[in-house]
């Protein structure tokens, strides 16, 4: 093997190059190996499946992959993840020419799968035993050490006690005591051909014949898909099904395990990354087990929940771009380095990359070949008190269209992210007078329509009986959109007519990249509130005006960012390319903040909009029964938990409303003005043994302080009260500790500027501890978002509602205090929490598939939670570095 191929970013000659390619294909083999495996284990690709059948699944395997590693390369072409190391490009390239292989096979050998995986081993085990003669006949350069070590040949040992247990029994029978002598043979045979020869040979052989002697097993249907074994010491057995799976498992550790070795060279390198992976396996084990609740509640709950559940192809898109950004941002670190190690962790900062691009490509192909993609299954309902299976499917369809509000959600949140990363392009660029002009005019334009969309809200479109809102309301938002238009276009035409280089065409062209995106979302968004206001709906022909504009608005911005992005990757000079860069972030901002008023404008005025087959519009193709629907009587046809779940959210945003706040107010006080000394001390003492008191305890007092006062019933407000209760002391202790654990120097720096303490604890103090308040926020909200014994108490047990709790729609003022009354606020919700009690534990509906669902949708509701605050811890710890 090349040291130079192994360390550096070029290849030194032929035969490392082929040597080193090849482990990379063995070690890529052996992850697909190992992926498949999974796949069969869950049983979502049957093991029994062949010819095209088995290629349309390989197919879409093929299709992940491709995509995963395309996005990953195009990323590195562009330089936004750069990677530079030959092994991670060898793997990935490895990866994909074993999934064609493999697809291509199936479709061309009448084999079943676990044929084909069986084949697939003995192909790995033939190519680590030719790594390591190669390295032992000296055809490659490597360094191994005169041992594999004694750890190595314990394990090999205990592989072929296993082996030689399993060949033993089933040659003469578990009743002859030889079986044992042949489990005993087998185990030595395995561990001193694993310690006694050079490690090349200690590393590969051992594990070539384990890993052939599974693949023969599994490949001559030894062990097949019918297999099955029944001891009668047991009272169960072992199928085919699951000990094939198990088989390819472990031969694709062991072959993954031995290939990295001979590509690592052997020697310290090599057993450093051995280690490397049984420490990521172990790390690997340990998350499985936490997450052993999460996913027994998703296997008991995830069939009932998700029955129905359709999303079209487009849609689904959408959801995921978000996400592509996040994983973008996230690989921007280089993905490989000349330490192996070091490039195998950062090679995991492109894995979310590569999954994103993975759906990405299966969703496109979806759309690309209008074949509808579902996983059918069955779910169990109980009726009449027997229990009844019905067939469903998780389905995802090419239907072109998108929900308004799934528009929107995305997009908004894309352009606020964007707008973030984007700086400022102040005193950069050529001036015009004209845009200047245009940019002292502008702002009058706006708040005149801005003040226009305030009349008709307050006098209607027809103030006296004049016709305003039909006459001057649609002129306005004509002009308005007109020259939005031309504004948003401005951008594009800077960078193709300037003089002189691409790169400096577009730098030049920074004062029109300010003008016009800012310019136009800012017109665009005026006309777009006006013409609801006004209520009018201009167009032409069958293109409605708005809508129209946001769409060419977001294709010229998509043009000039696409340019700039090509100007930048030519440039050679720092400082300009990272001022083409703020043009990106401008010019993306624009893009998505054009998308996020297309999609404002179908929701508000209700009327779609398609351009080239794509559709917007307020029924999009997002369909959740189980959260999207209210109760039906359970049957054939079983509905939804929305109340239950929009209640869970209120609960939980009351709470968290009530006691942060004072939480962190109460931390502030303790900690920077009161003295410290027995009052502080006592106030610590009862907050600790607060947070340890029972949630059945907070429940009563809810019960007999909180409903008396608040009208005698059961609610929504006692129960938010509660679990605010709940929360306020772990909030108190959390935040306590993260204001304690701000420098002192911080605060005597800013006193010594001459700075008020408060200014200090507002300015300095907060902003560093917000880490650490924020942790404590979400550990409080994952445990009061399960509370259940407590919420029966002041919040009841409805269950099966049909309405949810309109808090906001319910505010109205009164002429009597306390001035401000909720209807909503004082009535009983359905929950979560009490929806899962009443169902699972009293038995109070007749599904407990319902329950375990509800269970689900809990989870994924805290987890949801989680996801907010971690986001926000962050944002703050980022602000924190950065500034």
């Amino acid at each position: 093997m090349s040291e130079g191929y192994a360390t550096e970013t070029t290849l030194v000659n032929a035969e490392s190059n082929v040597y080193d390619r090849g482990l990379d294909a063995a070690i890529g083999l052996s992850v697909l190996t190992f992926a498949l495996g999974m796949v069969t284990l869950v049983d979502a690709v049957p093991l029994s499946a062949s010819g095209a059948a088995l290629g349309e699944s390989l197919g879409l395997i093929l299709a992940v992959v491709v995509g995963g590693v395309g996005i990953v390369g195009v990323s590195s072409w562009a330089n936004v993840t750069l990677v530079e190391s030959q092994r991670v490009r060898g793997i990935a390239l490895g990866l994909v020419v074993s999934t064609l292989g493999l697809t291509v096979l199936a479709y061309a050998v009448p084999v079943t799968l676990a044929t084909l995986l069986g084949l697939t081993l003995v192909v790995e085990a033939v190519a680590v035993a030719v790594a390591g003669v190669a390295s032992r006949v000296e055809t490659v350069d490597t360094s191994p050490n005169t041992s594999a070590g004694l750890l190595a040949g314990v394990v090999f040992g205990a592989l072929g006690l296993a082996l030689g247990a399993a060949i033993g029994g089933s040659l003469v029978g578990f009743d002859s005591p030889a079986w044992v002598a042949v489990a005993l043979g087998a185990g030595l045979v395995l561990s001193a051909l694993t310690v006694l020869p050079r490690e090349d040979v200690g590393s590969t052989i051992p594990a070539a014949l384990v890993v052939g002697t599974l693949g023969l097993t599994i490949a001559t249907a030894v062990v097949g898909v019918g297999w099955q074994w029944n001891p009668q010491s047991l009272s169960g057995g072992f199928t085919g099904g699951a000990v094939i799976p198990i088989f390819v498992l472990v031969g694709a550790i062991l072959s993954s395990w031995s290939a990295a070795k001979c590509r690592a060279g052997f020697g310290a390198r090599g057993r450093e990354f051995g280690a490397f992976l049984v420490i990521n396996l172990n790390a690997f084990l340990m998350v499985a087990v936490m997450a052993t609740i999460v996913v027994f509640v998703t296997v008991k709950g995830a069939g009932y929940a998700f029955h129905g559940f359709t999303i079209g192809a487009l849609s689904a898109l959408v959801l995921l771009a978000p996400a592509l950004v996040v994983a973008v941002n996230n690989a921007r670190t280089p993905a490989g380095t000349d330490d192996w190690h070091t490039g195998a962790r950062q090679l995991f900062r492109l894995l979310p990359l590569a999954a994103v691009g993975s759906f990405t490509a299966l969703l496109l192909s979806v759309l690309a070949t209008g074949d509808r993609l579902a996983y059918p299954f069955t779910y169990s309902v109980q009726v009449n008190r027997a229990q009844q299976s019905l067939d469903t499917a998780i389905a995802v369809t090419p239907e072109p269209t998108v929900g308004s509000l799934l528009l929107v959600a995305p997009a908004l949140l894309l352009s606020v992210y964007f707008f973030r990363t984007y700086g400022s392009l102040r005193n950069v660029g050529s001036r015009v007078e004209w845009a200047e002009t245009i940019r002292q005019t502008l702002p009058l334009a706006v708040a005149g329509t801005v003040a226009l969309t305030g009349l008709f809200l307050l006098v209607g479109p027809r103030p006296l009986g004049l016709p305003l809102g039909g006459t001057l309301g649609l002129a306005v938002v004509v002009l308005a959109a007109g020259a939005a238009v031309v504004l948003a276009a401005l951008p594009l035409v800077g960078v193709l007519t300037g003089e002189g280089a691409l790169a400096d065409r577009a730098q030049d062209s920074a004062t029109l990249f300010t003008l016009g995106v800012f310019g136009s979302l800012a017109l665009l968004t005026s006309a777009l509130f006006l013409q609801a206001t006004a209520t009018v709906t201009p167009s032409v022909g069958p293109v409605n005006v708005v809508p129209g504009v946001a769409l060419a608005g977001a294709v010229a911005a998509s043009a000039a960012t696409a340019l700039v992005a090509y100007a930048k990757r030519q440039s050679g000079e720092t400082l300009q390319r990272r001022l083409l860069g703020e043009e990106i972030a401008l010019g993306l901002t624009g893009v998505a903040g054009f998308l996020t008023l297309l999609g404002l404008h179908v929701a508000v005025t209700k009327v779609s909009f398609t351009v080239f087959g794509v559709t917007v519009a307020n029924a999009g193709t997002l369909s959740w029964p189980m959260t999207m629907q209210t109760y039906v009587p359970l049957g054939a046809e079983p509905g939804g938990i929305l109340p239950a779940v929009v209640g869970t959210v209120w609960l939980v945003t009351g709470a968290t409303l009530f006691a942060v706040p004072l939480g962190v107010g109460a931390a502030v006080f303790l900690t920077e003005y009161a003295e410290q000394g027995r009052f502080t001390a006592l106030v610590e003492i009862a907050t600790n043994a607060l947070w340890s008191t029972p949630s059945i305890v907070f429940g009563l007092f809810g019960a007999a302080f909180l409903i008396p006062r608040l009208g005698g019933d059961e609610s929504l407000l006692a129960g938010m009260l509660v679990l605010g209760f709940m929360l306020l002391p772990l909030v108190l202790i959390t935040s306590r500790e993260a204001v304690k654990s701000v420098p002192d120097e911080y605060r005597d720096a800013s006193a010594a500027l001459g700075v008020s303490q408060w200014e200090t604890i507002k300015s300095v103090v907060l902003p560093a501890a917000m880490p650490g308040v924020i942790t404590g926020v979400i550990l409080g909200v994952g445990r009061i978002a399960g509370e259940t014994a407590p919420l029966i108490l002041v919040l009841g047990s409805t269950l099966n509602a049909t309405e949810s709790a309109q808090v906001l729609d319910g505010f109205r003022f009164t002429a009597q205090p306390p001035f401000v009354a909720n209807d909503a606020l004082l009535s009983a919700s359905a929950s979560l929490p009490t929806q899962v009690w009443a169902v699972i534990a009293a038995g109070v509906s007749g599904s407990p598939s319902m329950g375990w669902a509800s269970a689900f949708v809990l989870l994924l509701v805290v987890l949801t939670f989680y996801a907010v605050g971690i986001t926000a811890r962050t944002y703050f710890r980022r602000k924190l570095t950065h500034e």
